[in-house]
């Protein structure tokens, strides 16, 4: 064993401090951010990094131990380091922005980058404590978090597989399979080598994945296992299984997953829609007449304070905003608003049992806000207006505007009442004064969902909770940064949010404070940040704030083929990065000439192209026109123009077909492969659609039609010299 030399990590960590911080030397945008930054660890991995390359493992060991156990214990939580290159615009007049990685996220590559004495040392030094801490974390109460915690502190231990495995199998017995497969994911990509028996850790992710409907992934791990087995089978059960039938148990429970058998139950993570957007249903978006069109209980009296006449789906050339966003389970449909939620009968649009309100009537007036909710483990959860802040004046000039304070509640559907909310349960802890303006996600027992808090700055969060009980698992500061202000220096609106987007267990965060931000979805390190150009924040014009221009409707990221596609609220662009290392890939305009429409919605995301030349492909959509880009590239891959009609909601994509809501109450049909107009369909209100099981839902102007799918004749064929 070597000896150690105290002195040698002093000067390293002496001179990583002296190093010139790389956030300071770049070019401040024009809006402040604040992130939680901390360069002194930072100094810290680079010094590591340097003394691994130079052979002093002895010295790189100790410095990423010090830098794991440093950080996420102040107050700042889980911190963030600069990438020192300042990321290159992609396009003509993008600015240059930041990019940021996640400090624990540093320490844990670095170590796994050790060469094999390194690996001997580290064990030789800490194996004895890791065993202590998996010891210990196996009699904690929630012993999947704290194992995964544990993992990140000693990431290279010889205990680490283990903890990996018995994470798997915690996952497993709480039929938690999304969460297994990632796990045993993790544990054959960084500890294959060290496994006594890989063949059995590929067949427990062959049966997530088969449960999961990943047809590839069970293609893929089936040819595996077949080179595993000396005869070249696989074994699940009795018999063997061959790579066909393999696929096609996939197959069916990707379409089971879906809704097909079991209207209106699709198991999917997300009930209505997944990450790229794509509809929970397997069936063709062929829709008949509206088996019910019902207008919202009050939106009468509430549509513009009755200002103006209230038509259900006649909407105006230029629609007003569709934000209402429905979950359907047990054959009911739920529409949350912003003080309440409505549930009527999937077959004939009955009025159902009354959900008792839990906060103040509040009518919103905010367009930018998303109604929604997600349902998980038989509760529904959704944020409700708890409170609201007071407006203030001073001979009519504004000094305080009425900003809502929005909670999150869960509703158990199957007692039919309210088993808890943040409203009572988050009173006394940091998280009191948070809000939570933007539709959940959940997955698998556990709502994702981001809020913002004011403390002089607007505060950027990300926050985990169980979905039964409502119960706090993690939660992470991202960012800080400031919206329009009074000429008293108050906040002169509710600050912005999106929801989040899910997916192989990383929570993708578009914050609308000028970063886009991925989390570990167990325990909410800090992966990446990436910074986008922001529209700017100016100081108030006389008495009056100085309103942003934003046009952006509020749109979650979308993740596919590797790439997250962001559009956030507060940029005049939308952007394309990297899943895994949030590199900037591609941005661009939200309007590309004068001429062109601006774009609104982020339509959703598939692969497109023949077997062995597939590639990602987005669909964005705006004022009247559709846009395909490549997810990988930013190229545009074909464009429609609407001609006279105006998009005015928020579609989606359903089995390579993009739904395009437009006024007059009609959906557009396009191939996302070719962007051919395939037809439209006629629909009872103009506004959002979703698709559940075997169900078309539109939302908007105060109404909800529900379609039944597979009815009536196939879309009509375009016209003529109007395919795209």
């Amino acid at each position: 064993m070597m000896v150690r030399s105290p002195g040698l990590v002093a000067t390293s960590v002496a001179l990583a401090l002296l190093a010139p911080a790389a956030a300071s030397a770049q070019e401040a945008p024009a809006n402040q951010l604040h992130y939680p930054l901390a360069e002194e660890l930072a100094g810290m991995l680079r010094a590591a990094d340097g003394a691994r390359a130079a052979g002093k493992l002895e010295e790189a060991i100790d410095l990423y131990r010090l830098v794991l156990d440093t950080d996420r214990q102040g107050r700042a939580g889980y911190q963030l380091a600069t990438v020192q290159e300042v990321a290159r615009p992609v396009a003509l007049g993008a600015a240059p922005t930041r990019r940021y990685v996640g400090v624990t996220e540093w320490a844990m590559n670095g170590l796994r980058a050790l060469p094999p004495e390194g690996l001997k040392l580290f064990r030789a030094r800490y194996d004895y404590r890791a065993g202590s801490a998996l010891t210990e974390a196996r009699a904690a109460k929630d012993p999947f978090h704290a194992l995964a915690r544990v993992y990140e502190l000693y990431p290279v231990s010889s205990h680490a597989p283990k903890m990996l495995e018995q994470m798997a199998d915690l996952a497993l017995e709480r039929a938690e399979l999304e969460r297994a497969l990632l796990t045993l994911e993790r544990l054959l990509a960084h500890h294959a080598a060290e496994l006594a028996d890989p063949p059995r850790v590929r067949r427990k992710l062959l049966l997530c994945a088969l449960a999961l409907g990943r047809v590839e992934r069970v293609r893929e791990l089936a040819r595996e296992l077949e080179r595993d087995d000396p005869k070249g089978r696989v074994h699940l059960g009795a018999r063997p299984l061959t790579t066909d039938e393999l696929v096609a148990r996939a197959v069916e429970a990707q379409s089971r997953r879906a809704g097909r058998g079991d209207e209106g139950r699709p198991r999917l993570d997300l009930v209505r829609i997944d990450p790229a957007n794509r509809a929970s249903t397997d069936a063709r978006p062929q829709v008949g007449a509206p088996a019910f069109v019902r207008t919202f209980e009050g939106e009468r009296e509430r549509s513009l304070g009755g200002a103006r006449p209230f038509t259900p789906g006649q909407v105006a050339q230029t629609p007003s905003r569709a934000r209402h966003q429905p979950l359907v389970r047990d054959g009911r449909v739920f529409i949350p608003t912003a003080d309440q939620v409505l549930a009527y009968d999937l077959a004939d649009g009955e009025e159902g049992p009354r959900i008792p309100r839990v906060g103040p009537s509040f009518v919103d007036e905010n367009e930018r806000i998303q109604f929604g909710g997600a349902i998980e483990q038989e509760t529904l959860v959704v944020p409700l207006v708890d409170e609201v802040l007071r407006d203030q004046q001073y001979r009519g000039i504004p000094i305080k505007v009425k900003i809502p304070l929005r909670k999150l509640a869960g509703f158990d559907l199957a007692g039919w009442r309210w088993a808890w909310n943040h409203a009572q349960s988050l009173d006394g802890t940091p998280l009191e004064r948070w809000s939570f303006p933007a539709p959940p996600t959940a997955v698998e027992g556990v709502v994702f969902a981001p809020a913002f808090s004011i403390e002089g700055f607007v505060n950027s969060h990300v926050a985990a909770f169980d979905a039964r009980t409502g119960e706090r698992l993690w939660d992470t500061w991202v960012v800080s940064g400031q919206v329009e202000q009074t000429m008293f220096g108050e906040q002169a609106t509710e600050p912005l949010c999106t929801p989040l987007a899910v997916s192989d267990g990383v929570v993708y965060h578009s914050t609308s404070f000028g970063c886009v931000a991925a989390l570990d979805a167990i325990t909410g390190r800090l992966l990446w940040v990436t910074e986008y150009e922001q529209l700017e924040v100016r100081p108030p014009r006389g008495y009056y704030a100085d309103r942003r221009q934003i046009s952006w409707e509020s749109n979650a990221p979308l993740v596919e083929g590797g790439v997250v596609v962001a559009a956030p609220l507060d940029s005049p662009r939308y952007l394309g990065l990297d899943a895994r290392t949030g590199e900037r890939l591609w941005d661009a305009r939200q309007r590309s000439s004068a001429a062109a429409g601006e774009m609104r919605y982020l339509m959703g995301a598939c692969a497109v192209g023949e077997p062995g030349a597939r590639q990602g492909a987005v669909v964005v959509a705006g004022g009247g026109e559709v846009r395909c880009l490549s997810v990988r590239t930013g190229k545009l891959l074909w464009y429609a123009q609407l001609r006279g009609r105006v998009v005015a909601g928020r579609g989606c994509i359903a089995q390579g077909v993009a739904l395009v809501p437009v006024d007059r109450n009609e959906v557009l049909l396009f191939e996302v492969e070719t962007g051919k107009r395939l037809g439209n369909i006629t629909v009872g209100t103009t506004g959002n659609v979703v698709l559940v099981g075997g169900h078309a839902l539109v939302t908007g102007n105060g109404a909800v039609a529900v379609h039944r799918l597979g009815a009536g004749a196939p879309p009509p064929a375009p016209p003529r010299g109007q395919d795209f």
